[in-house]
């Protein structure tokens, strides 16, 4: 359950808010191009988590277990941390997404609370979030998931 909350936020957020961005600078054939060069990319990586997993079922690590025993530490060190950063990159992206719609709904000319989801409002908002998503990991799985 917790693995699908994650997949359903990283494609949400894609769908929802890449497409205007990208309309704005490029035109329909670069738009499907790039996203047929995504999803290439996507299945040849999936497909080589899958080898990895058939071929080392003893790493159970992800990323870092894969990269560290294939290049040594600090390769292992540099995936951890480039997967860590890019995830909290993700996170706050998607954060600001959410609270720029949420905006949407509660925002008028004269009276601006969340914007472009980049006041300070925004912010606190997001913030509280990322810590209760935080804490609810931390007391375990199960209650995340719930």
């Amino acid at each position: 359950a917790l693995m699908a909350l994650v997949i359903s936020s990283m494609i949400g957020s894609g769908i929802f808010s890449l497409p205007q961005n990208m309309a704005a600078v490029a035109g329909s054939q670069a738009l499907l191009l790039g996203w047929l060069i995504t999803g290439v990319g996507i299945i040849f990586l999936g497909l080589s988590f899958s080898a990895l997993s058939k071929l080392k079922p003893e790493l159970d690590g992800g990323i870092y277990t894969y990269a560290r025993d294939g290049f040594g530490d600090l390769m292992g060190f540099f995936s951890a941390w480039g997967y860590w950063l890019c995830t909290t990159v993700g996170i706050v992206g998607y954060l600001v997404v959410a609270f720029e719609a949420v905006g949407g709904f509660v925002d008028t000319p004269d009276n601006v609370i969340f914007g472009k989801g980049n006041t300070f409002a925004a912010f606190v908002g997001e913030s509280v979030i990322v810590w209760l998503i935080y804490w609810l990991v931390v007391r375990g799985i199960k209650e995340a998931a719930g």
